[in-house]
């Protein structure tokens, strides 16, 4: 099979791979879509090679079952990124980010994958893959267990920090919900989805104050709540600077440590800071029902590449110059 592999120094290439090995209790998938996810660009800018490649958001069509009795050839499904090992208190609640057995999904830019069948999620056939891709992956299942961790209610001010793919589920969500949405970042080109996606405010912060243009906004008052989704600790400091008193931080970016008082960023302004990571699978029904009810989450998606032309694909992610990028076997 046909399958991406990254070279490091910014460099893929596509090519011939064993195809998979089925073992007992696996579904294997023939990938119709997977997403470039912006944790991937660690590996992509790296100096040294991989085997293969970090990909881990994907939906495709089943064609070969083996013995399953939730799945059958010609079924469309997604893949949970994260693999539980399926047989602990966690997993058995449908919570596979709290399996301590758990691991991760093998690359999906590739023309085929066997994932086990706990980890797979039924697709409606009128879905399109590269919807799925967000429906059963990062692209609307971080933003989801983010606004079931929240609890945004109507009105609320969110300020979103980073208009990466993550950033823009988390706008478009929060905005589903009836916040009011701020989105801060210094992409002009990201920003520009944004405000296509009807988000109330978009703040480049090479060009303006973020904490002035907030304190605007909200007449001094500032947000109820921020969401970190870049990844360094200087937007993690701005996120709790942004805050207002009694407010919420989500950080869901990773990182290293980052330096916090106590007492000035937390204690005084009864400020709670939060974290989250992914989805959990017992979650996706809700996330289907949301996208039924209107979300537009695939809005977010602004480019389909063929695999074949990965290095093309990786580089208009890696550029800044797309919002969630779709490759095509």
């Amino acid at each position: 099979m046909l399958g991406v592999q990254m070279l490091g120094n910014e460099t893929v290439s596509v090519k011939d791979y064993p195809e998979p090995v089925q073992n007992q209790g696996e579904i294997l998938i023939q990938i119709k879509a997977s997403g470039i996810c912006g944790s991937e660009m660690h590996g992509y800018r790296s100096h040294s090679a991989q085997p293969f490649n970090g990909g881990h958001e994907v939906a495709g069509v089943v064609i070969d079952a083996g013995n399953s009795t939730r799945f059958k050839v010609g079924d469309h499904l997604g893949v949970h990124a994260v693999w539980g090992c399926g047989n602990c208190r966690w997993c058995d609640v449908g919570k596979y980010t709290f399996c301590d057995q758990r691991s991760t999904c093998p690359g999906t830019h590739a023309e085929q994958l066997a994932a086990p069948e706990h980890t797979c999620l039924k697709l409606p056939e009128d879905i399109p893959f590269d919807v799925g891709v967000l429906l059963t992956g990062d692209g609307l299942g971080v933003p989801y267990h983010v606004s079931q961790r929240l609890n945004t209610k109507g009105g609320d001010v969110v300020c979103i920090v980073g208009a990466g793919p993550i950033g823009l589920g988390n706008a478009v969500i929060q905005s589903f919900f009836g916040a009011e949405v701020v989105v801060i970042d210094i992409n002009s080109y990201r920003l520009s989805l944004a405000e296509k996606f009807g988000i109330a405010h978009t703040i480049n912060s090479q060009e303006i104050d973020p904490l002035e243009a907030v304190s605007e906004i909200t007449q001094g008052m500032l947000a109820d709540k921020c969401i970190e989704a870049v990844g360094r600790s200087e937007t993690l400091r701005l996120a709790l600077r942004l805050v207002g008193k009694s407010g919420t931080v989500m950080a869901i970016g990773e990182q290293g440590d980052v330096p916090i008082s106590p007492s000035s960023d937390l204690i005084r302004r009864d400020i709670t800071l939060m974290g989250s990571w992914f989805y959990h699978y017992s979650e996706y029904p809700s996330m289907l029902d949301l996208y039924r009810r209107g979300l537009p989450i695939g809005q977010v998606i602004t480019d389909h590449f063929p695999l074949l032309e990965a290095q093309t694909a990786f580089n208009q992610f890696a550029n800044g110059n797309a919002g969630k990028v779709i490759l095509e076997p």
